[in-house]
Order: C-alpha cells, then sequence, then structure tokens
C-alpha cells in the first residue's frame, strides 16, 4: 500500500511540477508595448489620406529595437467586414535596417517614407461610409542577449468617409 501510495504521489508531483515552471510564463517583452493608430478625421472620397500607426514602449525602462522599412502595415475593412486593399499594382521597400531606443512612454512612428511605396500607408476609398483600420507593426527586440521578434496588432479604430 505505500509503495502504491508513493508510485501516485510522484505522479502527481510530475504533473503539477512542469506547470510551475518559468517557460511556461508569459514573455513580459510583448506586453510592455501599445499598438495603436493617430486619429483619422475628415476623409473624402477618392481623396487620398495616410494612416500613421505607432508603438509606444509602456514600460519604466528604455529598449532598444531594429527594423525594417515596412514595420508598420495597415488593415482597412469596410462595413461588411470586405478588406480595402491599397491602390497600387507594384508596391515598392528598400531593404534598410533601423536600430532605435525607444524611452519610458515614447510612442515611434515610422512609415518608412523615402524607402518604399506610399501605397503602403497612403489609401483612396471610393465609397462613403464607416471603416475600421487596424496597426499591425513587427519588429526585433534584444531580449537578455538573444534576439526576438515581435508581432503584435492594434484593436480596430473606426472612422468615417464623406
Amino acid at each position: 500500500m505505500i509503495k502504491l501510495n508513493i508510485k501516485v504521489l510522484s505522479l502527481i508531483l510530475l504533473l503539477i511540477l512542469p506547470s510551475c515552471s518559468a517557460s511556461n510564463e508569459k514573455d513580459p517583452s510583448d506586453s510592455i508595448f501599445q499598438v495603436g493608430v493617430d486619429e483619422i478625421a475628415n476623409i473624402k472620397v477618392n481623396k487620398p489620406f495616410q494612416i500613421v500607426g505607432y508603438l509606444k514602449n509602456s514600460s519604466n525602462r528604455s529598449v532598444e529595437i531594429s527594423h525594417g522599412s515596412g514595420m508598420f502595415s495597415y488593415e482597412i475593412y469596410n462595413e461588411d467586414g470586405e478588406r480595402i486593399l491599397p491602390n497600387g499594382n507594384v508596391l515598392l521597400e528598400h531593404a534598410i535596417g533601423y536600430q532605435v531606443e525607444l524611452q519610458p512612454g515614447e510612442e515611434y512612428r515610422n512609415n518608412g517614407q523615402d524607402q518604399r511605396s506610399k501605397e503602403y500607408y497612403e489609401f483612396v476609398i471610393h465609397q462613403p461610409g464607416n471603416y475600421k483600420v487596424k496597426t499591425n507593426v513587427e519588429f526585433m527586440m534584444n531580449n537578455d542577449g538573444k534576439p526576438k521578434k515581435i508581432s503584435l496588432s492594434s484593436e480596430s479604430k473606426e472612422f468615417k468617409v464623406q
């Protein structure tokens, strides 16, 4: 009977201990950032407008990130949930890298102007109505001496086209 109790106790410990391990904890580097988009207002049908997203360092320490010219991308959806695509057939982007130190509370904006086609961040909408935009951001961060790729998205933000 004692051998059975020891085996059962050992099995329970084997099941419990891995769940207490630090490797199952969420990586805190993901939660120190906020992603958003600047206010979009006074948008007119068939008139180009630019979207500017941002990455905010919400931590109380400076962080160093690196990224390419395509760090920010945007998704626009109409009221029916259909995606509005950029107005370009050919989108160009230079393979260039940036390295930036973000101070605590700092918001960073970089659409890669002069390094990629404006159609990545400039849109034209042909129908009036209510739309939603979502900002996606990809970058690398030094995480205890190891580079870590981070991909984040904002909540959808509504705007009106007249």
